[in-house]
């Protein structure tokens, strides 16, 4: 018995009421009344500077909105003419077409016969994708007839809620022009570096012919597809009466005419930044409600764009000429790896010379290891070779292309001496902070973010070598010791426990030498003097120093014995600029500040940060630390005055520390100017890998990016930052400066005749022979 008309009706009703439902989970998903209503296209999150510089976009689908008056019209007649002519015609749905659309559909077509109104749905609804699916949707056949009803729906309800030209706005916002390229304006912009509403009728034709294959119609990859797929679509023009014979016959005539944009590599600044913003923004996300790739936020960071480029640059520019000086250190062996493993075998044989055969080098293992973990052996094991035969095709010199700090560049090399290469590859990290409100003004985490991620200002811990001792002086003064105070620079021996055995400790100055005259504390900081800095610390008490340490800042755990005023202790450089702010603040500091403010697609502030200042150090401290540090650039023999050749130190109160760590692995200086602290560290990326010569000296590896950097902020006048003063609290009214007597022949007696003369002046005792069983050392 035939069905009646009614019940075929209610049948059809009662479809669509399941579909809906998503009865017994046999359809899946599909978009909501209120979604339909309110379609949510995945919009980019920008990051802007807080000179409202892009500084990048995270991202699942790169995209830029724009509204239908925006679009050229001939690039809507293109599409109407090539995807859906009635589209003014019907509701959504085009009943004429539904016989192709299903002969589409059982061929393996799935664009056939869908209206521009369904297409729509299809890419901002995202029917198609697995989790769309529903039990149905395992059978092949009846999955894509399932996603065409979905469709059909939402398509239907789409054009009841908009306007036909605000439906062909959102498609041609949603869709896919291929190269991961979302929507007409990126489209333009991408393939002829133009606006949507500037684009000619050819330009116009070659990009809605991509949307029937994105790959396949590539202008990039296939041209030939692209220009007859283009030639198609002018004829459709043509046919339909949008476009006449003369413009048809012109337009035929024009080349692709590709004018390329790159619009998703990012080749912007601060990559290191905001790959650490990341995590930070998806939190934020998750506790507030938003997507960070898909709701179209407006980050708003506290990086000065043109500081950032100065700091990059400084980098650059650096470390070109120290690797220049590496590479030559290594002599004829040109590679560390050769130099260390030559070098380490000719020890060997000196300690056994009666030996034969010799064992594998540490130095060898490291760069076997450094050989097997790369992809050029995986793919050459996978490919069946054995150890040996990889190993000699991988020593075989061929073309290609390596790194360097102006870039990459073509070179015939070895696969294993590229690998060395890269293991010599000198990093560097730089951390900029405005020092009246923590905001961060510059980060440089590393030389190439495309082939080194690892971040040195955040990520990285290393010893920190004599960066750390002004913390050490501070918490001196902190905890009453006076600016003044004279210390002899002499010898002392500590018995401790080295390496787990029984030893005496005999710290040495970095020159070997020793003045055996009493120093003062800012002469002996300003030369970065051992033996004063430690005994410093004794006087003080290792617990008070680490106390101090923590209030500034530094969270790393800080060994806590007497070689922690040398900087044994591994540390960040975010951590350690953070702990030299309250110097040059009155002894204020606290959190780094990254973020002004968030908004929201509308244009709303939904974050807004507030800057929380604490009291970390006296003020009195913190202007006398100032006054220290100053020492190491104004002083006879300091360790900065190097920083007169970049000409920022003239009419101004400038200072820092350098730090350099065993053997030359670690280069430091961290800088303080008025209202602005920076840190820089260099070194490569595997500490193994170093220096061995005073070329790795804070002074020569890291103080010139410094240099370079301030150089540059001075010369800027957009910049805020100025030469000047350091802040001097109000109620300081004594001399910074100290009475410095003349001691003649090293004559202790002429020291002490003058401490007579002046009380507020100390003479720290000798520690000769004293027992510190706690300290550790590794040497």
């Amino acid at each position: 018995m035939l069905l009646t008309t009614k019940a075929i009706f209610t049948l059809i009703v009662l479809f669509f009421i399941a579909l809906e439902l998503n009865f017994l989970w046999l359809f899946g998903g599909m978009p909501s009344m209120k979604e339909a209503r309110n379609p949510k296209l995945s919009v980019p999150t920008q990051v802007l500077t807080e000179d409202l510089q892009v500084l990048g976009q995270f991202y699942l689908e790169n995209r830029n909105p724009v509204d239908f008056s925006e679009i050229d019209s001939l690039t809507i007649d293109a599409l109407i003419a090539t995807e859906d002519i009635r589209f003014y015609q019907h509701n959504g749905l085009d009943l004429r077409s539904l016989p192709g659309m299903f002969f589409s559909t059982l061929t393996g077509d799935t664009r056939g016969g869908s209206t521009i109104n369904q297409q729509a749905v299809k890419n901002i609804y995202k029917t198609r994708r697995d989790r769309s699916q529903g039990l149905l949707g395992y059978i092949p056949v009846v999955r894509t007839i399932i996603a065409k009803l979905k469709e059909w729906d939402v398509a239907i309800k789409m054009d009841f809620f908009f306007t036909k030209n605000e439906i062909l706005a959102l498609y041609l916002n949603a869709v896919d022009f291929g190269d991961t390229t979302y929507g007409i304006k990126l489209a333009s912009k991408h393939f002829f570096s133009k606006e949507p509403k500037d684009l000619s009728l050819h330009e116009s034709a070659l990009l809605i012919g991509i949307l029937k294959g994105t790959s396949y119609y590539s202008p990039k990859r296939h041209p030939e597809r692209a220009l007859d797929r283009r030639n198609v679509v002018l004829s459709q023009m043509l046919r339909y009466g949008k476009i006449n014979q003369e413009q048809y016959d012109k337009a035929l005539q024009q080349p692709l005419g590709l004018k390329l944009t790159e619009v998703v590599k990012e080749h912007s600044k601060a990559p290191y930044f905001r790959t650490m913003l990341r995590p930070v923004l998806e939190k934020w996300c998750d506790e507030n409600g938003y997507n960070l790739y898909t709701d179209g936020l407006k980050v708003y960071t506290t990086i000065n764009y043109t500081m950032q480029e100065m700091a990059e640059k400084a980098v650059e520019e650096h470390l070109v000429e120290l690797q220049k000086l590496f590479v030559a250190e290594q002599g004829s062996y040109k590679f560390w790896f050769d130099r260390q493993i030559a070098k380490e075998k000719a020890e060997y044989k000196r300690e056994h010379p009666k030996e034969k055969e010799l064992p594998l080098m540490p130095a060898e293992k490291t760069l076997n290891s450094l050989i097997e973990n790369s992809e050029v052996y995986k793919r050459l094991k996978s490919s069946g070779l054995n150890d040996s035969q990889i190993r000699v095709k991988m020593a075989e010199p061929h073309a290609t292309r390596i790194l360097t700090h102006r870039g990459e560049k073509e070179i015939t090399i070895s696969a294993i001496d590229s690998i060395k290469t890269v293991a010599q590859f000198l990093q560097a990290g730089l951390l900029s902070v405005d020092a009246s409100n923590m905001h961060v003004k510059a980060w440089v985490g590393g030389s190439n973010f495309d082939y080194f991620k690892y971040d040195h200002v955040a990520q990285a811990k290393r010893q920190v070598g004599s960066a750390f001792k002004p913390i050490v002086y501070a918490s001196a003064i902190e905890n009453g010791i006076d600016k003044c105070t004279l210390v002899v620079d002499e010898p002392f021996s500590i018995k401790t426990v080295i390496n787990g055995e029984s030893a005496n400790w005999e710290p040495k100055n970095s020159s070997g030498k020793f003045s055996y005259a009493p120093m003062p504390m800012r002469t002996a900081l300003g030369r970065s003097v051992n033996s004063v800095a430690i005994r410093m610390l004794q006087s003080v008490g290792v617990d008070k120093v680490i106390e101090t340490a923590k209030k500034l800042g530094i969270s790393s755990n800080l060994d806590a014995n007497l070689s922690l005023a040398l900087g044994t202790s591994d540390i960040s450089l975010e951590e350690l600029a953070r702990a030299y702010v309250p110097f040059v603040n009155l002894g204020q500091g606290g959190d780094l500040v990254i973020l002004t403010k968030i908004e929201n697609k509308e244009g709303e502030v939904v974050y807004e940060s507030e800057t929380k200042m604490e009291q970390l150090l006296e003020p009195h401290t913190a202007y006398e630390m100032s006054f220290l540090l100053r020492g190491s650039v104004e002083v006879g023999g300091g360790t900065s005055r190097r920083l007169y050749s970049y000409g920022v130190a003239e009419g101004n109160e400038i200072g820092g520390k350098t730090g350099t760590t065993n053997d030359y692995r670690d280069g430091w200086f961290m800088g303080i100017t008025p209202g602005l602290v920076t840190g820089v560290w260099v070194g490569c990326e595997d500490n193994r890998i170093h220096f061995t010569n005073a070329n790795g000296q804070g002074g020569r590896a890291a103080l010139p990016i410094f240099g370079r950097y301030m150089k540059a902020v001075y010369a800027d006048k957009n910049t805020q930052y100025k030469k000047g003063k350091f802040p001097k609290p109000e109620d300081y009214t004594e001399s910074v400066y100290c009475y410095e007597p003349e001691v003649i022949s090293d004559s202790l007696q002429f020291v002490m005749d003058s401490l007579a003369r002046d009380s507020a002046r100390l003479l720290i005792d000798p520690i000769q022979n004293r027992r510190l069983d706690s300290i550790r050392i590794s040497l």
